[in-house]
């Protein structure tokens, strides 16, 4: 029998014997408890209670007006931002921008859609399912189908909105549902970007844009969304241009169950409390629909906490008994009254009345208040007390008795620990030849044998890490520290191994032998990675630069010549992809050749980008291979020559895509007016970031060359 189940079992028939005879006890202390709850006394309950709730509806109070005040900062910030764009001129480079019709598209839409449960949209069958939205991007939609070259100017200067509308969004994202801008010109902007609109949707037909328009300030509308039969409540401004004249509206559209969020009703009344919140109509027709619900508690569908009732709700107060509450409400005044309503006596706590605004109101049947008594608060806290002493008291036998155990194990038990821990420090400090000599019988003597063979295991892993990190350090000598400085040039250059070593390489060669000035530009790949790939590129490395000092211009021979050496080391075992070039920096040119290295990206001044391919097959295939002199490359100012191993765009995500040519393209268009040396970072750093968890399966090099 193993030792832990030997100690298990003694501590099993020490520890339940005191343990059941504390539960027996406290269930019946518990039961006294339950009969006792039934006789106390009220008053102080209810003083405390109406205390409670007064503090509850004001503090709502307090909470709804904080939240409308930020919601209106927050629509004047958003109209501020729009009107200065609108003042300003477009900007050189603007935003991208993303129609309506783009979001439907996989080809076009925005990068980052997601799908939450706080933007919905009606199926056929009228179940809500969420629907993708963008936090980066706005959705631009053009009324009356316009053309957008006709607005080309307003698009440019609003398409830097989406960081406004994130900017004002992140203060709470809860709160905010959408945020828009509709222009006079027809122009709809509106974040989170979706897609979905109707084609003769115009945003300038809308209440909101007609009574800002008409009023000339801020405007709010409390409606039912349509959509999703959502509360919401619509804030809407009217926005100008530079000349004074109106420009269009913008809003922002609230989830008015947000504006609830913090209304906590206490726990021990929530199944019993009717909590809504209501708005008092002054001038409806029919007195009985003076006093609307917006919103209820009370509802069939508890997966929400407040719901929008489907059919207008209305608070009768033509009973007598309601009153008091009605001269309150008219009054302004908050409160908390006992009212018998319905035949039910209960407490009714309201916050105070503001023109239209809703204010909440929370009925307890009084009968729930009264249920709990300080007398039987007190004596369950004394027999609570009393159980928990007695646990006490039981814990402690039952900890004794296992010390008492553990004393009369601790020989057995203490001494093959104490031969681990010795030996462990031993391994720690570097003896791997450290060992114990355990016979218990058990767990603990397997123990010993297992640390016994990892002592070995360690001491080969310690042995293959240095050597690892040795050829690690040497590989790393064999490149350039740094990039040389070039006239007329600005150059750069990474490699990243995804093992401890790797067959990537490149190299800066200042030509000695040429009449002026000229570097020779390497990059190569040998096929695999590991130690085999390192030795090959260390022996290419060598074979090139004895190469280049007696063959410094004729790259046909110098190719040849390589691919010679590699073919007889390295015995079809491994080859190897170059690209290498003779940069003249007087006269801003490239005389180069590629052995299988491709494709190297050129990117003009202008923006075109050309994709350069191999001029010959991979070095060490065949012997005696012919190569052929690609074109001459002539600079311009702004050009950037990009040479890269095929690490970069075959880099894999966590869902097995590439990273592609198209993202490097996109990547030189972006950086074109950056340094050499941003650049490489920046692809570096976005390879990283496509990558995510997804573990680096080749190695990375690249070499940046910009015309200065």
């Amino acid at each position: 029998m193993k030792f832990r189940t030997k100690l298990l079992i003694l501590l099993l028939i020490v520890a339940l014997l005191p343990l059941s005879l504390s539960f027996l006890f406290q269930r019946a202390s518990m039961l006294h408890f339950g009969n006792k709850l039934a006789s106390d006394t009220h008053i102080q309950l209810n003083r405390s209670a109406s205390t409670l709730l007064h503090s509850l509806v004001d503090d709502f109070g307090r909470i709804l007006k904080r939240d409308k005040a930020m919601a209106l900062l927050t629509l004047e910030s958003q109209a501020q931002a729009v009107e200065i764009r609108l003042s300003s001129p477009p900007p050189k480079q603007p935003q991208p921008i993303f129609f309506s019709a783009d979001y439907a598209s996989p080809q076009n839409q925005p990068k980052d859609l997601i799908k939450t449960q706080k933007h919905r949209r009606p199926t056929k069958d009228g179940k809500l399912v969420p629907i993708p939205v963008s936090y980066s991007q706005q959705v631009i939609f053009l009324a009356e189908e316009k053309n957008p070259q006709d607005v080309a100017n307003q698009l440019n200067q609003i398409s830097s909105m989406p960081e406004v509308y994130k900017t004002l969004h992140d203060i709470q994202p809860e709160l905010f549902l959408w945020q828009y801008t509709a222009l006079e010109s027809g122009i709809h902007s509106s974040y989170p970007g979706k897609g979905g609109y109707p084609v003769d949707y115009d945003p300038r037909q809308r209440q909101w844009y007609e009574d800002a328009v008409f009023k000339g300030e801020p405007t709010q509308q409390i409606l039912t969304d349509l959509t999703t039969g959502t509360l919401i409540l619509t804030l809407a401004r009217p926005i100008y241009a530079g000349d004074g004249k109106l420009a269009g509206v913008t809003a922002l559209d609230i989830d008015y169950r947000q504006f609830f969020a913090d209304w906590n009703i206490p726990a021990e009344w929530a199944d019993d409390a009717d909590s809504m919140v209501l708005v008092y109509h002054e001038d409806a027709p029919d007195p009985l629909q003076q006093l609307e619900v917006l919103l209820h508690n009370r509802s069939e569908d508890h997966s929400l906490d407040w719901r929008i009732p489907v059919k207008h709700e209305y608070l009768a107060i033509d009973d007598p008994q309601l009153q008091v509450f009605l001269q309150d409400l008219l009054r302004g005044n908050s409160a908390v009254r006992k009212i018998t309503y319905q035949g039910k006596e209960s407490l009714w706590a309201y916050g105070s009345r503001n023109g239209d605004e809703p204010f909440p109101l929370v009925i307890v049947p009084y009968q729930q208040i009264i249920a709990q008594a300080v007398s039987a608060e007190n004596y369950v806290n004394q027999q609570i007390s009393l159980s928990l002493t007695i646990s006490a008291i039981l814990t402690i036998v039952v900890v004794a008795a296992a010390i008492l155990l553990a004393i009369m194990r601790s020989r057995k038990v203490t001494h093959p620990i104490m031969q681990l821990t010795t030996a462990a420090n031993q391994l720690a400090e570097g003896n791997f030849d450290a060992r114990v000599e355990i016979h218990t019988d058990d767990e603990l003597e397997n123990l010993g044998h297992i640390f016994n063979e990892m002592g070995v295991s360690l001491k080969e892993r310690d042995e293959m890490k240095q050597s690892l990190a040795l050829a690690k350090g040497i590989q790393q000598q064999l490149l350039p520290n740094a990039a040389p400085d070039c006239p007329n040039f600005d150059l750069s250059a990474r490699s990243l191994y995804c093992d401890e070593t790797g067959g990537d390489y490149f190299d800066f060669i200042e030509l000695k032998n040429s009449k002026t000035l000229q570097f020779g530009l390497a990059v190569g790949d040998v096929s695999g990675h590991g130690i085999g790939p390192a030795l090959v590129m260390a022996t290419a490395r060598g074979v090139l630069h004895s190469l280049v000092d007696r063959q410094p211009s004729n790259l046909e021979v110098l190719a040849s010549e390589l691919n010679n050496h590699l073919y007889r080391d390295t015995a079809d075992a491994y080859f190897m992809t170059l690209f290498y070039g003779v940069l003249d920096p007087a006269e801003r040119s490239l005389h180069w050749i590629s052995a299988g290295h491709a494709p190297t990206f050129l990117y003009r001044s202008d923006g075109h980008i050309e994709e350069l391919d191999s001029s010959g097959i991979p070095l060490g295939i065949i012997e005696k291979t012919n190569y052929e002199m690609a074109s001459v490359i002539k600079f311009t100012e702004g050009d950037i020559l990009l040479i890269g191993t095929d690490g970069i765009w075959e880099t894999r995500d966590t869902a097995e895509e590439m990273f592609g040519t198209k993202r490097v393209h996109e990547l030189l268009i972006q950086y074109a007016n950056a340094d050499a040396d941003t650049i490489a970072d920046q692809l570096i750093s976005d390879l990283d970031s496509f990558r995510g968890e997804h573990s680096r399966d080749d190695d990375i090099t690249l070499m940046v060359v910009k015309a200065c």
